[in-house]
């Protein structure tokens, strides 16, 4: 029988070389991993040497800095990590169920394979520059060690437990459509708070001072050190201090912490080694086709539209794409809206006519939608594959259906809107830089759908039942679907700045040039991606299809 230590490191293998299987599957992967890698090494970096130089400042100031952004990161780890990538599935539960292992065999190499990964190579760097800040005594040095590894574990054990908590409990339907519109909620609101916090410091409402901000920053750390969050990061600022005792009960609590997520993960973990089988779907009552179907052409096409119109109503995933997008335009309307009070009469003016242009923005992430779309299908995909579909004609279908759901939303955006700020001359601009990026961005959409798709856990399954295989490819073309777009809408952009500054007549031109632009893009996007889901379409079919 093996050891747990060699069953230690044939998970930590299996891990890895899961984890470079899936990197190295598709050009869109590598590319999405290497965006993704140069975007965190970006950020970490400068934090580590950052951390490095405060090696010279006061006790105070370390321990108050480093415990309360450690202790914010111990706090934000697990809810990011389980609400934006998911519960990493490559080695889940129902993987071990038939194997004679138990639960506290697989616990160390689970542990150590949850910390391979770029939120592990993130905190190796944040780590360095924690210790290397701490290394100014032996005794904080050893402290700042300790209270990194504890620190570490913990954002690991947590952030397991409560996606398993939250994949047991997240299994009925309104469960989880609630929590997605929570977690949205206090996005939107996260959002619309940092905007007003930037306005007030540039009001002066919220001071400046740095005297005044850093008395402010030890009472909060001194607060939050005493939380489970803050217990094993506020070690050496306790030991440095001189506060020996302080710094042992606090150790004995982290570590009393980290059991306790622990035992938690483990229970979980363990529940589903024994009943691995995930619960039946629930019953949905059937009811009368929509009226729309009457209006689409009886077409291969037409099916498809009719069928993406459907899903919007039965799966929450495509539901919440369409509030997020439908509250974009709301996002920079209050950040506008904010200065206009205090702005001159004429910077007032320009400022309510580039209002007016924020319904244009909905249909700049219309392009994201268009392009995940193909990836919901999952394996049903199959049947619409050997029905001879073509690749043109599920690319217009899913455009059609698109256009019938968006398109009167940026019509209702765009004329309220426009009644808001009376700005009436600049509406021809509106309409074709919104036309532009819409059209656009289908287009794009159309394209990047044909050549990235990433399996999507079924609609009836849990919300963070996700593996680990698309974030990196998703966030690559993501980024190339919303900025594509914007570079090509570029031209329309002009004619309408041109209206704005020089004469209301190219609003007329923009307009033009935006339906003529887009309809162009949006023919070239469905003839390239319809072409080549010709060529792949077994390929798309396995790419598409959960295997969770």
């Amino acid at each position: 029988m093996a050891t747990t230590g060699s069953l230690t490191g044939a998970l930590v293998r299996l891990q890895l070389k899961l984890s470079w299987r899936y990197t190295m599957s598709s050009v869109a992967m590598k590319v999405g991993s290497l965006i993704m890698a140069l975007m965190l090494l970006g950020s970490v970096i400068p934090l580590m040497w950052g951390m490095f130089a405060m090696r010279g400042t006061s006790i105070a100031t370390r321990g108050e800095v480093l415990t309360s952004g450690f202790a914010l990161l111990t706090l934000l780890w697990p809810i990011m990590v389980t609400m934006m990538t998911g519960s990493n599935d490559m080695l889940d539960a129902g993987r071990f169920a038939l194997y004679p292992v138990r639960m506290g065999r697989l616990m160390p190499g689970l542990v150590c394979s949850a910390a391979m990964g770029l939120g592990g190579v993130m905190m190796l760097f944040l780590g360095i520059g924690y210790v290397a800040s701490w290394s100014t005594s032996p005794g904080t040095l050893v402290a700042a060690v300790i209270g990194w590894i504890v620190g570490f574990a913990t954002c690991l054990a947590s952030s397991r437990a409560l996606a398993a908590l939250l994949a047991d409990v997240l299994r009925r339907r309104k469960a989880r459509d609630l929590t997605i519109v929570v977690f949205f909620l206090v996005i939107m609101g996260f959002s619309i708070g940092t905007q007003l916090v930037s306005r007030s410091l540039a009001a002066g409402s919220i001071t400046t001072n740095p005297d005044e901000f850093f008395a402010g920053l030890s009472k909060t750390a001194s607060i939050i050190a005493w939380t489970p969050f803050g217990w094993s990061w506020g070690l050496p600022w306790a030991l440095a201090s001189g506060q020996g005792f302080k710094a042992l009960l606090w150790l004995v609590l982290a570590i009393a912490w980290l059991v306790l997520m622990a035992w938690v993960w483990a229970h979980q973990f363990g529940k589903r080694l024994t009943s691995q089988l995930d619960a039946g779907g629930e019953a949905e009552k059937i009811t009368k086709a929509n009226p729309l179907d009457a209006l689409l052409p009886a077409t291969p096409a037409g099916a498809i539209a009719k069928r993406g119109l459907r899903y919007f109503r039965r799966d929450p995933r495509r539901l919440i794409s369409v509030i997020a997008i439908l509250m974009v335009p709301f996002l920079m309307a209050i950040s506008m809206s904010m200065g206009l009070n205090d702005a001159p009469p004429d910077q007032r003016i320009l400022m309510m006519q580039v209002l007016t242009f924020s319904p244009a923005l909905a249909g700049w992430m219309v392009a994201i939608y268009v392009g995940w779309d193909i990836s919901y299908d999952g394996s049903a995909l199959a049947t619409q594959i050997v029905t001879g579909v073509t690749g043109r004609d599920d690319r217009w279908g899913r455009v059609l259906a698109a256009l019938i759901l968006y398109a009167p939303i940026t019509v209702v955006l765009i004329i309220g809107f426009t009644i808001y700020t009376r700005q009436w001359q600049v509406l021809p601009s509106v309409v074709g830089v919104s036309a532009a990026l819409t059209l656009i961005g289908m287009g794009i959409g159309s394209w990047i759908g044909s050549i990235w798709q990433i399996p999507q856990p079924p609609a009836g399954s849990s919300l963070v039942g996700r593996n680990g295989t698309g974030g990196a490819a998703g966030f690559g073309a993501s980024m190339i679907g919303m900025f594509l777009p914007v570079i090509m809408t570029l031209p329309v952009v002009a004619l309408a700045a041109l209206a704005l500054l020089v004469n209301p007549l190219f609003g007329w031109l923009a307009l033009v040039a935006g339906f003529g632009l887009g309809a162009l893009v949006l023919w070239w996007g469905v003839r390239s991606g319809g072409r080549r889901l010709d060529r792949t379409w077994p390929e798309v079919l396995a790419k598409v299809t959960w295997k969770g």
